[in-house]
């Protein structure tokens, strides 16, 4: 990854403007990234677009510069001469709208940690052990001397610590509280970006909490947990992107539970599935890779076909074929 970090270096000295991109349904990885990024190009003198299909999610509004991110708009152009996509494992999962706004001849620079990143940069930064993108910014960043300031420290710190589930995940390592603890000494309040992180939901959001847990699904003797939002109950609460983000952990704290799984209703018929797992041998990583998804090992993802019902049951009887008896 040094040799890699370097000719990103090096393609980032000769470009003077730079788009910087993340995925659709931003989470605080992604958001914390590229934010986080963008600041220190821009202190270094590079022309920053930061872009996504989107926008940032409600609940990471109070994030520095968060209102630096643009949507992208059918018709829109930005002549940049460099691209940098972040945690985004696919060119898919930024979206046409995204790519149709650049210049084809503008060079990519891929940074992320998923296990199933195509490589599709010219230059591929990908760090699959570590816990977030968000610390592999935090690398480069020390690679090239930028200066982490108070605002793109609080960034980087809320891109890790969501993708870590709060510093607790399997994946977080000696290396990952070094650099979170030299966030704080840049002037990170724990407290406050924790409280703002996690204590800090609209009403909605708990009320959608209460509708699918009446409805959750328990299988395999107890060893699954499942609960999927439709689209009858996404309009009733005025449901967001951002309000459902964590709903699949609260279901995998279940002590018996080894594999979590949320089915999501979108527009045009496809399911979202967002998969967890406690054990490595129930690999959700894999599963999703077989609906044309991807991830981790222990959190994945996957575009479905519907109508839900059918899209949950093909997947679970996935599940029930690698865990654990």
């Amino acid at each position: 990854m040094k040799e890699q970090i370097t000719k990103a270096l090096e393609l980032l000295e000769k470009s003077n403007s730079v788009a910087v991109l993340s995925h659709d349904r931003p989470d605080g990885d992604a958001i914390g990234s590229v934010v986080g990024l963008g600041l220190m190009l821009e202190a270094v003198g590079k022309r920053v677009t930061i872009l996504n299909n989107d926008g940032v999610p409600h609940t990471l509004h109070f994030l520095p510069a968060s209102d630096r991110v643009t949507v992208a708009a059918e018709g829109a152009f930005y002549e940049v001469d460099l691209i940098i996509a972040l945690d985004s494992a696919g060119k898919d999962r930024i979206g046409d709208r995204v790519w149709n706004c650049l210049p084809e001849k503008a060079p990519v620079i891929n940074i992320d940690h998923h296990v199933s990143n195509t490589a599709y940069g010219d230059i591929n930064i990908i760090d699959d052990s570590s816990p977030a993108t968000g610390e592999i910014v935090f690398d480069l960043a020390t690679a090239a001397g930028w200066k982490v300031t108070k605002e793109v420290a609080e960034n980087l710190f809320a891109a890790i610590s969501t993708d870590t589930g709060s510093f607790c995940y399997p994946n977080t390592t000696a290396k990952t509280f070094r650099a979170a603890a030299q966030m704080i000494e840049a002037g990170v309040d724990v407290g406050k970006i924790n409280q703002q992180l996690y204590e800090s939901f609209p009403l909605k959001r708990v009320e959608c909490i209460r509708d699918l847990l009446q409805d959750m699904k328990i299988s395999f003797g107890g060893k699954c947990a499942s609960v999927r939002l439709t689209a009858a109950i996404k309009k009733k609460l005025n449901l967001g992107p951002g309000d459902t983000e964590g709903v699949v952990d609260i279901i995998r704290a279940i002590d018996t539970v080894i594999v979590a799984v949320f089915f999501e209703e979108l527009d045009g018929g496809k399911i979202r599935v967002s998969s967890r797992s406690k054990d490595i041998s129930a690999n959700v990583g894999r599963i999703c890779e077989s609906f044309g998804g991807g991830g981790h090992n222990l959190a994945a993802g996957a575009r479905m076909k519907g109508p839900i019902e059918e899209a949950e049951r093909r997947f679970l009887e996935a599940v029930g074929k690698v865990l654990p008896t």
